[in-house]
């Protein structure tokens, strides 16, 4: 798998996790659970309102570690950090309006949009990359000076910030970022065993949540969200390191359908009646 396809992925299970935030994936299944409980196989038509729901949800846990390792790969690879930081700015920029409108179109959606409010959205994911390329940055040029664990100290100041700002993913997501450049040179079997502690700790609330109350809920929305983010990082492990057929028309394409696709189901959220 090339960097090309790598990105088609990344952007299909994204955009697979917007579109059940409006079309919630429990409402799709249920005429075939409907018509399962009908042919007496109730067993099944739970399988279907549960599990299948749960394991389908795991398709859009794989975007997010996709799109930071092609940050730490971009990195590696760009000619013009700043150009290629200013792109992502760029992108963030155009797409915070209508996440913010996506985010509020979910609410309505679900029928609870008197409870919204703004930490609950932030800033979308694409400044937590940018914010992301901007510590690797700073790391470079700390290393380069004879400073190899000054990447702890930058890590830890980029995520605080990032929590700061209320980025999405700003707990974690900074930290897999530099998972996935200081491994870049390992095997893979050894990335696979580093990505273990690390997709764990940038979980660490879930980790507590489970802790505190070790029932179900609280289990399968940490094997959802850990597991899913686990198995998204093991799938960049597949990239064989060719660029693939993208031109810049296709890299204009992939930044312009981040705020596109969210301008679009926000839209259809206002348009669309609440769920009762």
């Amino acid at each position: 798998m090339n960097y090309k396809q790598l990105k088609i992925l990344a952007v299909l299970c994204m955009a697979f996790d917007h579109v059940v935030r409006i079309f919630p994936l429990h409402r799709m299944v249920a005429p075939l659970a409907d018509w399962l409980c009908v042919s007496g196989h109730d067993a099944a038509a739970d399988w279907v309102l549960n599990e299948l729901t749960f394991y389908l949800m795991l398709i859009g846990r794989l975007a997010a570690p996709i799109f930071l390792f092609c940050i730490a790969q971009g990195f590696l690879h760009t000619r013009d950090v700043r150009r290629y930081l200013g792109r992502i700015l760029l992108t963030a920029l155009a797409a915070q309006v209508p996440y913010t409108f996506f985010n509020l179109a979910e609410y309505r959606v679900a029928g609870i949009a008197e409870t919204w409010q703004w930490r609950e959205t932030g800033l979308n994911i694409c400044f937590t990359l940018a914010l992301g390329l901007a510590a690797l940055a700073v790391y470079r040029r700390l290393a380069e000076r004879g400073h190899p664990l000054s990447w702890l100290p930058v890590c830890a100041a980029a995520t605080a910030l990032a929590v700061l700002l209320h980025m999405e993913g700003g707990k974690g997501y900074i930290l897999l970022i530099f998972t996935f450049y200081l491994t870049r040179s390992l095997p893979g079997w050894q990335r696979a065993l580093w990505f273990l502690p690390a997709v764990v700790l940038s979980r660490w609330g879930l980790v507590q949540w489970v802790l505190e109350d070790f029932t179900a809920g609280p289990i399968r929305n940490f094997l959802l969200n850990t597991g899913g983010n686990y198995l998204g990082m093991l799938v960049t492990l597949a990239c064989t390191g060719e660029k693939g057929n993208a031109g810049r028309g296709f890299q204009r394409l992939c930044y312009a359908f981040y705020p596109a696709h969210f301008a679009l189901l926000a839209l259809i959220g206002f348009l669309r009646p609440p769920l009762v």
